[in-house]
Formats: C-alpha cells, sequence, structure tokens
C-alpha cells in the first residue's frame, strides 16, 4: 500500500490494508448497508430543506431576537465549518461508524433540545449541536470507500451525494404540510424520529470499517484550524449585519486569516499532522477543493434566489396590500386632523393615482412553501437524484473528469436560463430541472475525485475539508447577494398631495427583477469559473476505482491505468 509522508520527513502513520470491506456479500447486503449509510448523508440537506425555509415561521416564537433570529442559520454552517476537519481526522484514528454514531446522538440531543425549549441561548446551543451533521457528510464518504467492494464505489458515493429521495423529493413537500398546518417544533420532531430510527439501524446492521490510523491526533491543530475557520465564517455570514468595512467586522477575517496561516506553520512542523499539507495542496486535490467552493457558491445563491422568488407576493396581490396600507394610513391621519369626509374622498384618490412603483416584479410567485416544494422543488431534486448514480458510473467507465465538467455546465447554463426564464413558474421549473442535474453530476463527481486524490488513511480528514470548502461557497454566495439586493431593493412612491413632495420608502425583503438577474449573471460567473478548472485539471481523466491507486490492491480488468495516475496529476 502507498503511503504519504509529511514534508519534513516524520514516519508516516501506520495502518492496516484490510478495512472490512463487504467482498463477496450478496447485494442484497450491500445494497441494504449501502441505504442505511445513504440515511445520514441525508442529514444536512434534510436541516436545509425543512429547517431553513422555516425561519419565518420559527422567528415569532423569539420575539425579542429581531435580526439576531439569523443566527439559527449562522451558527450552524460557523459550527459545522469549524467542527468538521476534527470529526473527519477522529474518524481515521477511531473508526467511521464509531464516530458516525457519536455524530448522531449529538445531533440527536440538539434536535430535541431545539424541539422543547423557548430559551433562546438552548435553542442557539441545539443549532450547534445539530451542526455535527456537516461532519457526518465526510464519514459517510470514508465508510463507503472502506465497506463497498470496489465496482460499486463510485456509484454508492454517487447514491450518497444525491440521497435516497428523503431530502430531495419528501423533505420539501413535508416541510410546506407542517409548516402550515402545524407548529415549526414539528419539522425538529420530524428530524429525532429520523434520528431515532437510523440510529439503530446503523448499530446493528453496519459493519465497523477495520482502518485505523494508528497517530497521536493533533489536537492543538485541529483546534486552531477550527477557531481560523470560524472566525472567518463569521465575517462572511454577519458583515453585511455588521458592515464590511467596519474594524469590528473585517477584524475576524483578517484574524481568522493570520490564525490559519499560523495552522500551516504548525502543521509543517507536525511529524503527524491533522492533514499532510503536501497532500492537501497537491494539484489534483487543490482543483477538486476550489471546485467545490465555486459550485456552492452557485447552490447557495440559487437557493436563496428562487426560495425568494418563488414565496414573494404576486405583484397585483402585493402592490394592491401596499397601496391600501398607504391609503388606510393617510386616512387615519387625516380624521385625527379633523378633515372633512368629502376632503378625504377627494386626497385619497388622488393619493391612489400618484402611487407608483419602482419594478413590476414579473418574476413573484405568491408560493406557500408547499406550493414551492410540488411546483419546484420536487421536479430539480428528482433531477439530481437521477443524475448522481448516472455520473459515478459515468465515472468508472470514462473517468470523472468528463461527468464534473458537465455538472458544471449545466450549473451554469441553469444560471443563464434563470436570467431570461424566470416570469412563471412552468419556465422556472424547466430552469430547475437543468440545474437538479448540474447539482447531481457535481455531488457525485467530486467526493469520488477525492477518493481517487488521497490515500485511504487520509479519507475522513480530505472529505471534511471538502465539507469546509462547500461550507465557505455556499456562505460566501449568500453574502454576496446582499449588496446586489440593498442595490435593488422594491420600493413604493408616495406623493403628499398638500406639498407635492413624494416620499420613497423600500419594501422589506422583497426586491427588484434586476436583483434577482443580477444575483444570477453572478452565478453564472461563479459556474464558469469551475468549469474552466474542471476542464484543464489532470485528475480524474482515467477510470475511477474507488481509491485502488492509493489503496495497494491490484486493479481489476483494465482499470489499472486509473491506479497509475500520478500523484501530482
Amino acid at each position: 500500500m502507498s503511503e504519504t509522508a509529511t514534508p519534513n520527513a516524520g514516519p508516516p502513520p501506520q495502518v492496516s490494508d484490510d478495512t472490512g470491506r463487504l467482498d463477496g456479500a450478496s447485494k442484497g447486503k450491500i445494497f441494504g448497508i449501502l441505504a442505511i449509510i445513504v440515511l445520514f448523508s441525508e442529514v444536512v440537506p434534510l436541516q436545509y430543506a425543512m429547517i431553513s425555509a422555516a425561519v419565518p415561521k420559527i422567528a415569532p416564537s423569539f420575539p425579542d431576537q429581531g435580526e439576531n433570529i439569523s443566527w439559527m442559520i449562522v451558527i450552524l454552517g460557523l459550527t459545522g465549518g469549524a467542527v468538521s476537519p476534527l470529526i473527519g481526522k477522529l474518524s481515521d484514528l477511531y473508526g467511521k461508524k464509531r464516530m458516525l454514531l457519536a455524530c448522531s446522538v449529538a445531533f440527536l440531543a440538539g434536535t430535541l433540545l431545539c424541539a422543547t425549549t423557548d430559551n433562546w441561548t438552548l435553542f442557539l446551543a441545539g443549532r450547534a449541536l445539530q451542526a455535527v451533521a456537516f461532519g457526518m457528510t465526510a464519514i459517510v464518504y470514508g465508510l463507503i470507500r472502506d465497506l463497498m467492494p470496489r465496482k460499486f464505489i463510485p456509484v454508492a458515493i454517487g447514491v450518497s451525494a444525491t440521497g435516497l429521495g428523503l431530502s430531495a423529493a419528501l423533505a420539501p413537500v413535508l416541510g410546506g404540510v407542517l409548516t402550515d398546518h402545524y407548529s415549526w417544533r414539528s419539522l425538529f420532531w420530524f428530524l429525532a424520529i429520523f434520528m431515532l430510527v437510523a440510529i439503530p439501524l446503523l448499530v446493528i446492521f453496519v459493519p465497523e470499517t477495520k482502518l485505523r490510523v494508528h497517530q497521536k491526533l493533533d489536537w492543538f491543530g485541529a483546534i486552531v484550524l477550527g477557531l481560523g475557520l470560524a472566525m472567518i465564517l463569521l465575517y462572511i455570514s454577519q458583515g453585511e449585519n455588521w458592515g464590511w468595512s467596519e474594524p469590528t467586522a473585517w477584524g475576524y477575517a483578517v484574524g481568522g486569516l493570520i490564525v490559519i496561516g499560523l495552522w500551516v506553520v504548525w502543521e509543517k512542523r507536525q511529524d503527524q499532522p491533522l492533514i499532510d499539507m503536501k497532500l492537501l495542496t497537491a494539484p489534483k486535490v487543490a482543483a477538486v477543493i476550489a471546485i467545490a467552493f465555486v459550485a456552492n457558491m452557485i447552490i447557495g445563491m440559487q437557493n436563496y434566489l428562487t426560495s425568494y422568488m418563488a414565496q414573494t407576493p404576486e405583484a397585483d396581490e402585493l402592490k394592491g396590500q401596499i397601496t391600501a396600507g398607504t391609503l388606510a394610513q393617510t386616512e387615519a391621519g387625516a380624521r385625527a386632523a379633523g378633515t372633512p369626509d368629502g376632503m378625504i374622498a377627494g386626497l385619497l384618490d388622488n393619493m391612489r393615482q400618484g402611487i407608483s412603483f419602482n419594478d413590476d416584479l414579473n418574476y413573484a410567485l405568491g408560493f406557500s412553501m408547499l406550493a414551492m416544494a410540488l411546483h419546484l422543488a420536487i421536479w430539480q431534486s428528482i433531477g439530481s437524484m437521477i443524475s448522481g448514480p448516472v455520473a459515478g458510473a459515468w465515472g468508472q467507465r470514462r473517468g470523472l473528469r468528463q461527468p464534473m465538467i458537465a455538472g458544471m455546465s449545466l450549473l451554469s447554463a441553469g444560471m443563464l436560463m434563470y436570467v431570461f426564464l424566470h416570469n412563471n413558474w412552468q419556465v422556472m421549473l424547466i430552469c430547475g430541472v437543468v440545474y437538479g442535474l448540474g447539482f447531481g453530476m457535481y455531488y457525485s463527481a467530486a467526493p469520488n475525485l477525492m477518493i481517487e486524490a488521497v490515500p485511504q488513511e487520509q479519507q475522513g480528514i480530505a472529505s471534511s475539508m471538502l465539507v469546509v470548502a462547500q461550507s465557505f461557497g455556499a456562505s460566501v454566495g449568500v453574502a454576496l447577494l446582499s449588496p446586489i439586493f440593498t442595490r435593488n431593493a422594491f420600493e413604493v412612491s408616495v406623493p403628499n398631495p398638500a406639498t407635492g413632495q413624494i416620499t420613497t420608502n423600500e419594501i422589506p425583503q422583497v426586491y427588484t427583477t434586476d436583483g434577482y438577474v443580477q444575483g444570477f449573471w453572478l452565478a453564472l460567473v461563479a459556474g464558469l469559473i469551475g468549469l474552466a478548472i474542471a476542464i484543464v485539471m489532470k485528475h480524474g481523466r482515467n477510470k475511477a476505482t474507488g481509491g485502488l491507486g492509493h489503496d495497494g490492491a491490484v486493479p481489476d480488468g483494465d482499470s489499472g491505468a486509473a491506479a497509475k495516475e500520478p500523484a501530482n496529476a
């Protein structure tokens, strides 16, 4: 088996070649175990599909928090990004099933806390515990690599990346039904029940990988890395609220970069570092991480943009509500001032004629969460469910670079379509299906490419760095939309009949068509960057083997070329 030494020539960690792979097991047993493992990869998208979309429903339960309600989302990415590398490394050292179980119990505890508490601090603590789900995703990739027969790994990764349909098809519909008919707490109770079902299945049916890396955990390196990542994510997430240029805001970004720099220096001095820096910066690994960053910029922006577009009230309804509210306020003020009824009628009629808006809102669909799921989200998700396994099989036959190129091309094409096709739900459905196909191909190709790029003893920590890149990308994408929306607020202009002056007011959480179009153009630019990287990268040009090139096994058939791919490709 090949070994990857650290740059300062310390002895490489000792590992066993026997990972407990299910070679010789029946297909029924293999697919059953895979289905159970994939349940745990569904947890993060379940949270985003159900909880993130329900923030407006949750906010009234914590009325004192105001804009701070966004922390229920911020803390998820913040904590998840910070702890994922540690979770990934622990899975390499102590067993992936064991760490998956530990994370599942922590997630369950956090979910129950969120479902039952009325205290904002405890609610945030529960959300922080739920953030371990990000690390669970990395563990799933490693567990599949260790347990699945080689010929199943690329497709199995594709299935795990796009799910069994729970997060793709069920979550949007179920989330809409629960929030429309029950308390938001029912969402957390559903997640708790989900884990109470999944945990016993994991304990009883999924074997533990025999792979162990016998080295001392670099606790200091893990803490420093987590601190640096958390500081940068905090700036990205809160920069708009704090002011991007304020020293109290960008100080977190600068401090985080300094801490990351110190971490790099520390890691290079360790005989057994948290992750081999030479491996992390190798072109084949760096290219995948770079694509992951820009791909998830698209994913974060698309989810944010389409959710707002779908749930913004239809133009006639919204403008009617604003006009009625403005007139009612004016009438109340006139009556309080003792204005005669006859004059009030004329005053209101003149105002009605003069009220104007700065956009026609031709994108607004006025959907509830359930309607959005049935009209848009479910079809987009079905596309990703189909393309994920297809991309894995494609990678086995022709190499993973091709499905990655196809995935980034489809993501980019979807963004370009959104720029011009957004006037009704039917054309947005078509855009969403194209995007969903690209989503599935990307999410299948990226972890498979990482498996081909790193040795098995580094799988947990390497996958966690991929998860961190994805989390950063999504956060940066959403953050970049904030100034676009600030410049493109939806406004109502109201004339003052007495003075002739016009007062212009912004309507909160409603934005002009130009704002969304600019957002999709930005996402397109990110997609083209990712596509360019995928086209020029040398990694993934040979057939996917499930990590044969690093794990020391003899390739079957003509897949040997993949095992010989140079380490710095």
